[in-house]
């Protein structure tokens, strides 16, 4: 399996938007893509090819230090096979200055709050009825690890 992980481009944005459609019943609408991939100087839109077709993308946030995940996904017939994971060890080595980073999951996705735990991140709080569906969000947060040297 190889994969390329690169900018998302204007090109991208009719796929991705079919993928996010097929994944989520609120999916972002393709003007929201269109305004990361083009007006937003903090946004970093990235996305994962296989042989030439998107399987994952992943939509963030850098300012301040402060990195939040605002939409990550993987192809249904990619899923199990650890690209939300490669996904997200990409975007921490991308900024690997990072002292916290945020990120809301659905409630019910167990799956991905499996993966998030992995990565140190913790439930801070819950948005209640933030889904359409009146569906709750947790609110995750990962507070960077920082190696602790003692001065003698």
């Amino acid at each position: 399996m190889k994969l390329i992980f690169r900018r998302m481009q204007l090109c991208d944005v009719i796929a991705v938007s079919k993928l996010e459609s097929k994944l989520f019943t609120d999916p972002w609408p393709k003007k929201s893509f269109i305004n990361e991939v083009l007006a937003n100087d903090i946004s970093f839109p990235f996305v994962v090819e296989e042989n030439d077709k998107i399987i994952g993308y992943i939509i963030c946030w850098y300012y301040l230090k402060e990195l939040h995940i605002g939409n990550i996904a993987v192809s249904r017939e990619k899923q199990g096979k650890g690209i939300g994971k490669l996904i997200l060890k990409y975007i921490f080595t991308r900024f690997p200055d990072f002292e916290k980073s945020f990120l809301e999951v659905r409630e019910s996705n167990k799956i991905a709050i499996n993966l998030y735990h992995n990565f140190g991140f913790k439930t801070t709080y819950r948005r209640k009825s933030y889904y359409s569906n009146g569906e709750d969000a947790l609110v995750m947060v990962k507070i960077r690890e920082y190696n602790h040297i003692k001065e003698k």
